[in-house]
């Protein structure tokens, strides 16, 4: 019985996003108060490792159950149009070790792929771990504040760009339940045409075409709806070269190949002809390069907003991160267009109704990448969210004049103004720091760290940084 390819993917892919949000969770848990801190850190990489492990054997356990359910639904495919276009010949028992030794081949290569991809994930989490037990052994800070300071690094660079599985040749690091999504499905479309090679051998049939879809890339156009010789022997078609032709194309390729019988095509004298033509060279239309572009940015617009949506319905991360969340997935409506759904726009009307609480009001921009608050005005909020940081973009000016950092309670502890407040003589460094002590902002002022230097390194003012 035919079965869903599509569903059996997403159902790989979904392990790997509930592993993500697995280690989330852990990375959330809040530290007792009674707890040893070394220790307690200690557990949350031990459960970490649990969490891809584990990953590890569903994946074996998917691939051991589906890989060669997928080869055969396409040897038999092949067979059903062998059969159906009168060719039929009996199945050579001689084939059947071809047909096993090539589901091996492609089930290992697959494990290793995704077991290499929790590996890399593993040691990228290990490394912050490590660093901060040296760190905390060699007293750099307390060991509590070492410890904390990891944790949430570790927890901004997950909810902002997802749990890293592999890094490609042009230095783009990839999410492990994207990079598990382009294997599963590069691999089911390699099996199919694994599975359509070996068939047509076993049933003499020299000629395979490669399958048209609409619209495609620059690399496969030159490509579908071509015929190629398996041998080589068949001089009216280009022989079938792993290096120079190899389907799939590239990652996420939708093409397979199929068997080709000449006598069936009302155009045969046409597709030879086409066949024959450049392989590299793009013949799209610029219609139909246009349209793979609109196909390709819908793709990116719901990768963003599931992406957005694990942060944002996710009320145990830190507020700024759900608020980068909640920006990207807006600017993602305002892009395209789209009528917002009720969840979307319950979530953040929940997040707009909690910043009102703290009388974070006037919202002019919240910074898809930072976090940071711009408000219209020049006041701020004594108190805040956890490690806030709020702008006062002064409403005549139209410039910031202030920056606000807020501490892991919420409350005020640095001022960064960017501005003499008119008194040049009273405040000739500019910018200057002011130093929040036990909730009233201090008069005294200060020149900026070279840490703050950079943590304003965006924010022009009077005077060069």
């Amino acid at each position: 019985m035919p079965f869903d390819e599509e569903k059996l993917i997403q159902s790989l892919v979904e392990l790997y996003r509930q592993g993500f949000l697995n280690v989330l969770k852990v990375l959330l848990q809040k530290e007792a108060q009674k707890s040893r801190t070394t220790w307690f850190y200690k557990q949350h990489l031990k459960q970490i490792m649990e969490i891809l492990n584990q990953l590890d054997k569903d994946a074996a356990q998917w691939i051991q159950e589906n890989i060669p359910k997928i080869y055969q639904q396409n040897y038999t495919q092949v067979l059903a149009y062998i059969n159906k276009i009168g060719m039929q010949k009996d199945i050579n028992p001689s084939f059947a070790q071809i047909h096993q030794r090539a589901i091996d081949v492609i089930a290992q290569n697959m494990f290793d792929n995704l077991r290499s991809a929790t590996n890399y994930a593993g040691r990228r989490i290990n490394d912050y771990y490590r660093r901060a037990a040296l760190e905390a052994e060699a007293e750099k800070f307390t060991v509590g504040q070492t410890w904390q300071e990891m944790a949430r690094n570790l927890q901004e660079k997950l909810l902002s760009k997802g749990l890293t599985g592999f890094k490609d040749k042009l230095g783009r690091e990839w999410r492990l339940d994207a990079y598990a999504e382009m294997v599963a499905r590069t691999t089911t479309r390699e099996i199919a045409t694994v599975a359509t090679i070996n068939a047509c051998k076993e049933f003499d049939i020299d000629l395979v075409q490669i399958t048209r879809h609409y619209p495609t890339c620059e690399l496969c156009a030159p490509l579908q709806g071509k015929v190629f010789s398996l041998s080589g022997k068949d001089k009216r078609y280009p022989k079938y070269d792993g290096d120079l032709v190899r389907i799939p194309k590239h990652p996420n390729c939708r093409h397979v190949l199929v068997p080709y019988v000449r006598e069936l095509d009302p155009d045969a004298d046409e597709t030879q002809r086409y066949s024959n033509t450049s392989l590299t060279e793009d013949p799209r239309s610029e219609k139909e390069k246009q349209d793979y572009k609109e196909m390709r940015d819908k793709v990116t617009i719901q990768t963003i907003r599931r992406r957005a949506r694990e942060v944002l319905y996710n009320e145990q991360a830190p507020l700024i991160e759900r608020l980068k969340a909640a920006k990207k997935l807006k600017k993602s409506y305002e892009k395209v267009g789209d009528k917002m759904n009720n969840i979307d726009k319950h979530y953040l009307n929940g997040l707009n109704k909690y910043l009102v609480n703290f009388n974070i009001n006037n919202i002019v921009k919240i910074d898809e990448e930072s976090g940071i608050i711009t408000i219209k005005g020049n006041k701020l909020p004594k108190k805040a969210f956890e490690n806030a940081i709020i702008d006062a973009l002064h409403p005549e000016l139209n410039k910031v004049v202030r920056r606000r950092f807020y501490d892991n309670r919420g409350n005020a502890k640095l001022d960064i103004d960017f501005t003499d407040h008119g008194h040049p003589k009273a405040h000739p460094i500019v910018p200057h720091a002011h130093d929040w002590i036990d909730g009233k902002r201090s008069e005294k002022f200060r020149e900026l760290t070279e840490a703050e230097k950079e943590n304003v390194r965006d924010i022009g003012s009077d005077k060069d940084v």
